[in-house]
């Protein structure tokens, strides 16, 4: 009797198909996510089912989801000093409703919006480091950039600082093979990946990544915002902050959770201090999100905000990928006679996930809303203001892997004056950009559409 091979491999594969297409049906992603997956089964059974196996199977998620709950949450969000009690207006009680996160106080916040001065602050705070230094970077680049702050970090490991450094495994995955973590570790920087994609344990949790991008020195100065280490930063356009007060601790403190996720090791008692009485002049929350989270915090937080607007909403990010409860929100806002703006980047560095943007702009626009595109400007500031009073920044974009998929941080301000400060960056953004008319969208030839549908359908899973 012969044995075809080739059959029973055909088989197998449409075995597996059917398998994974019951298993996919059967979870409680959105219908689009859902669509998805299937038709990568389907178009792709061999690439498709292993893609799913690492990037969708939804029990990795709750892997990820029990590991994290292993650890102790950290109190480090609420001051008791009845000095540092303000009233956050109603978006601020909302925000603490709906997330369970207690307002924080900072002071000097400043908004960076050029990578040279984020560059040149980060190393002067970095110089004068006595205690220790926290470093967690979604993208780190072995260049000029990284290797300038690896030499800082060295320099201040060797005159006995306590120097964490933590890299997200897929971002920064060039790390990996280099020698840059090798070289830290000798001069006595203490190293982590998070979620390595060849690690034995975490290579099929890659999906979810850690694009956090922050810095904390001696408790007292922290940054965080979409700024990654990289030469290519200083051409882009960006938003990072910088900020002092007790509101350190919590970026601190979701550090501290991040490196016990990564390392097993506990380092809170090392890296928390003190609050101090001069709490700070400014309110903010910090959000974490995650797909630990049973609900989003970040995109329920910006749903919650967006519902309230009653004047405003400008939003700017690099990639624009929104569900449908979201587009429905910025459509109706919009259609209530809101003024709903969306700046994004002419050039993108992911012309796919551009690509399934552009399939969204018809129908926002037909509902009000105005979109720009910055003219040959890769814009990678993720910032939303509403009203000219609210304001957030931080690393989650505008899509559903980074409300649900990836470790995100934003910081949301309750300041009409940094609000304006906001708001002038925003001008200056639509100032380099272009207006989309929807006469010339509707020009657009039958395949730039079928592309850019493909592209959309695949957004839930880029």
């Amino acid at each position: 009797m012969t044995i075809h091979y080739d059959n029973l491999l055909t088989y197998f594969f449409e075995l597996l198909s059917f398998i994974l297409i019951m298993i996919i049906l059967s979870g409680r992603r959105e219908a689009r996510a859902n669509l998805s997956w299937v038709l990568a089964v389907i178009l792709f059974p061999v690439v498709g089912a292993l893609a799913y196996l690492i990037f969708g199977n939804p029990r990795l998620k709750n892997i990820v989801e029990k590991r994290m709950k292993r650890y102790p949450f950290l109190d480090r969000t609420i001051c008791k000093d009845k000095r540092c009690e303000v009233d956050v207006g109603e978006l601020g009680r909302l925000i603490t409703k709906v997330t369970g996160m207690y307002p924080v106080r900072c002071r000097n916040l400043h908004l960076i919006s050029d990578a040279a001065e984020k560059y040149n602050l980060l190393e002067a705070d970095i110089m004068s480091a006595k205690n220790y230094i926290l470093m967690e970077y979604y993208l780190f680049r072995d260049d000029s950039v990284g290797g300038r702050f690896a030499s800082l970090l060295e320099e201040k490991a060797q005159a006995g600082v306590k120097v964490y450094f933590m890299v997200d495994g897929w971002g920064s995955m060039g790390l990996i093979f280099g020698s840059l973590l090798k070289r830290l570790r000798k001069k006595g920087v203490k190293t982590a990946v998070f979620h390595s994609p060849f690690g034995l344990r975490t290579a099929s949790r890659v999906n979810f990544r850690n694009h956090r991008k922050i810095a904390v020195i001696d408790g007292m100065v922290a940054y965080m915002g979409g700024m990654n280490i990289g030469h290519e930063y200083q051409e882009w356009a960006d938003a990072h902050l910088r900020f002092e007060g007790n509101a350190v601790n919590s970026v601190a403190g979701y550090f501290a959770e991040d490196w016990m996720f990564a390392t097993g090791d506990d380092i809170s008692e090392t890296i928390l201090v003190p609050k101090t009485m001069d709490c700070g002049d400014r309110t903010v929350h910090i959000i974490p999100s995650g797909p630990h989270q049973s609900t989003p915090m970040i995109y329920d937080s910006l749903f919650t905000v967006m519902n309230r607007a009653r004047h405003s909403v400008d939003i700017i990010t690099p990639y624009l990928v929104p569900n449908q409860p979201m587009m429905e929100v910025l459509k109706n806002i919009s259609k209530q006679g809101i003024k709903v703006r969306i700046v994004v980047p002419g050039k993108n560095n992911h012309p796919i996930i551009a690509a399934a943007g552009r399939s969204y702009y018809e129908e926002l626009i037909e509902a009000g809303v105005v979109i720009y595109e910055a003219k040959d400007k890769m814009i990678h500031a993720k910032i939303i203001t509403v009203d000219g009073i609210w304001t957030t920044v931080g690393s989650a974009n505008m899509d559903t892997r980074s409300f649900r998929l990836n470790f995100e941080l934003n910081l949301m301000v309750y300041s009409a004056d940094f609000a304006q400060q906001v708001q002038n960056l925003t001008l200056h953004y639509i100032s380099i950009s272009d207006s989309i008319a929807l006469d010339e969208l509707k020009k657009r030839p039958f395949y730039v559409r079928v592309f850019e549908g493909g592209c959309r359908t695949l957004g839930p899973v880029l």
